[in-house]
């Protein structure tokens, strides 16, 4: 009779170890799916964004009084802000926001015959709030 006893816990007890590893192995592995998706979308947010950009820049060579505040694409809206609006010297900010993923581009540059770009950088993203689990 002890024997049966002792062959049942054991069961039972390699059978919540297993549940257990297994558990944690599923909960990994989709907080590194959710972590990948997330890299992707930011990805594809940014190449929206440089696209922008270079309609902007595009825009702007070719009419130097050029002051539109939004560019309409398949994939989203494109916003546009400028610090100095040219006709020779421009800093302008360039948003994309199509998904959660916002990105935003500063370009400082010059026109004359040809666009000079002196700066081009991505700003930095908000700090996120912090997230209870599973939000």
């Amino acid at each position: 009779m002890k024997h049966g006893f002792v062959a049942t816990t054991t069961v039972l007890i390699i059978s919540a170890v297993i549940v257990a590893v297994v558990t944690t192995t599923v909960l990994l592995s989709v907080g590194e799916g959710q972590a990948a998706l997330a890299l992707l979308k930011g990805e594809e947010n940014l190449a929206n964004v440089e696209g922008c950009v270079e309609d902007v820049l595009q825009k702007i060579h070719d009419s130097g009084t050029y002051s539109g505040t939004s560019i309409g694409r398949p994939e989203g809206t494109c916003t546009i802000s400028y610090t100095l609006g040219g006709p020779t010297n421009w800093d302008i900010t360039v948003s994309f926001s199509g998904t959660e993923y916002n990105r935003k581009i500063r370009v400082v540059f010059t026109r004359g015959a040809a666009i000079t770009i002196l700066r081009w950088e991505e700003e930095p993203l908000p700090t996120p709030t912090p997230c209870e689990p599973f939000c």
